[in-house]
Order: structure tokens, then C-alpha cells, then sequence
């Protein structure tokens, strides 16, 4: 179970993983399905019920109880159909947006950090591997977490400080390089002097969910194009790891 997080979720350390009752399922799954991994059917029921119980948090209190109902659900996976859920996702700008508080200590945003290690984050500086491990990612405060629009940027601008110091707005960075070089600098400042030595400054992005940079706002140092835009990009990530029923929202209600 542990090496199919690590492994499939790409889920680096223990830290991210967003409740440590999650291992007590797939344990089981792994017990009945005789250590194989699950292909087919069986992953993708597996992988929608791995990220609901994240973004619901399905397991924040009264652990065994839920644990002896996410067994049957276990169960109807090991026979390749698909568990009903009493419950919907929000996985919309809006629910993003709502849930998006940056704090460590939550299911939920450790869900959408695990989305960032999935993409395996490359150093702005060289396009070389963020090396992750436990000692970084445990304090919100972490050098390793950085804002991409500096807070102290945001809060010359006036702008509200839920929204400076959201999962939209952090990236996962390797060292104290970034922070030496950035400081409060606007975005499109300090991007360009890395574009300078880093030629891949592009693919670098596209690996902390910023695809473009142009369209995200950095050049114009536009936040809440940004903001927007990079909520868009985790919404699509969580939209191909689910399978959408109709109890789940996908769009803002003024685009439905």
C-alpha cells in the first residue's frame, strides 16, 4: 500500500500523504486483491475513491466508523463496480477557491500539494529535479513553500491576505536560492532574470502548474488572472483522477 502511494500517487513522503487512515484501506485492498495491483476498472474505481476521501474530508473524525464503511466500498472495487457515494466533490473554481486556505495541517490542501509533487516541480533557477522529503514540508512557513506572488508584493497592492496566502499562489521550491533572489519582487521581474540562464523556464513552469505564462498574468503581474488560472489547472488535474457523478460540481454556478 505504502509503495502503491509512492509509486502510482507519486506521493514523495509520508508527510503529504492527507490521512494516515488511508493506509488501513488500501492495506485491505492489497490483502484481497493477493498483493497485485489493481489495473483496469479496479484502479480507476481505486484512484476515485482515493482523491473523494481527500476532498471531503472523509476521514477528518470518527475514524473506524469510517473506516468499516470505506471497506465495503473497497470491497465493490475488488469487484470492478463502481461505490455510491452519499456525497459530491467541488472541485470548481469556487470550491478551490472557497477550500484553498494554505495551511499543512489539512486533508485538503495536502491533497492538492500531492497534485504539485505529482508534476514533479523543477527548480526555477536550472530546470533540475526539487529534491522533497519530510524535514521541508511540515510547517505552511517552510522556505520550501514558496508564494509566486510574493506576499509582500500582494500586500503593497492591498491585496486580502486569504487569498495571498492560498494553494493557488504556492509553488514547491528546493532551497533557499529562489527566496535569496525573489524577496518581493513582482512576479514578471524576477521571472525574467530566470529566464536568462534557465532555456527551459517554460517546461520548468508547466511542472508547478503554471503552463504559461503569458496567459497566467506573470508578465502583466496581473494576481487575479493568475489566480484564477491556476485553479483552472487543478480543477483539470482533479477531473481526470475522478469519475464525475452528478452530485459533483465541476463548474461556477454563473458558468452552468
Amino acid at each position: 500500500a505504502v509503495e502503491y502511494f509512492i509509486n502510482y500517487y507519486r506521493i514523495p513522503v509520508s508527510q503529504l500523504l492527507p490521512y494516515d487512515g488511508l493506509v488501513i484501506p488500501f492495506t485491505y485492498f492489497f490483502y484481497k486483491n493477493n498483493n497485485d495491483r489493481p489495473i483496469g476498472e479496479k484502479q480507476k474505481y481505486l484512484e476515485d475513491y482515493f482523491w473523494r476521501t481527500i476532498l471531503t474530508s472523509n476521514f477528518s473524525n470518527s475514524l473506524e466508523s469510517k473506516v468499516a464503511q470505506d471497506i465495503k466500498k473497497i470491497d465493490l472495487i475488488l469487484n470492478d463496480k463502481l461505490p455510491k457515494y452519499d456525497y459530491g466533490v467541488d472541485i470548481s473554481i469556487d470550491g478551490l477557491s472557497y477550500n484553498g486556505w494554505f495551511s499543512t495541517g489539512k486533508a485538503y490542501i495536502k491533497g492538492l500539494l500531492c497534485l504539485l509533487t505529482y508534476k514533479s516541480p523543477l527548480s526555477f533557477v536550472d530546470n533540475s529535479k526539487v529534491n522533497i522529503n519530510n524535514n521541508w514540508l511540515r510547517q505552511a512557513n517552510s522556505k520550501n513553500y514558496h508564494h509566486f506572488f510574493p506576499k509582500a508584493f500582494l500586500k503593497k497592492k492591498g491585496e486580502d491576505v486569504f487569498y495571498i496566502n492560498h494553494i493557488a499562489n504556492i509553488t514547491i521550491v528546493d532551497d533557499f536560492l529562489n527566496k535569496r533572489l525573489i524577496k518581493d519582487k513582482a512576479p514578471s521581474k524576477y521571472m525574467k532574470s530566470f529566464s536568462k540562464n534557465n532555456e527551459n523556464l517554460d517546461e520548468t513552469m508547466k511542472s508547478h502548474l503554471i503552463n504559461d505564462l503569458e496567459s497566467f498574468g506573470v508578465w502583466e503581474n496581473d494576481y487575479d488572472k493568475f489566480f484564477n488560472s491556476r485553479l483552472e489547472a487543478f480543477s483539470r488535474e482533479l477531473k481526470k483522477r475522478l469519475i464525475i457523478q452528478k452530485k459533483d460540481i465541476t463548474k461556477n454556478k454563473v458558468e452552468e
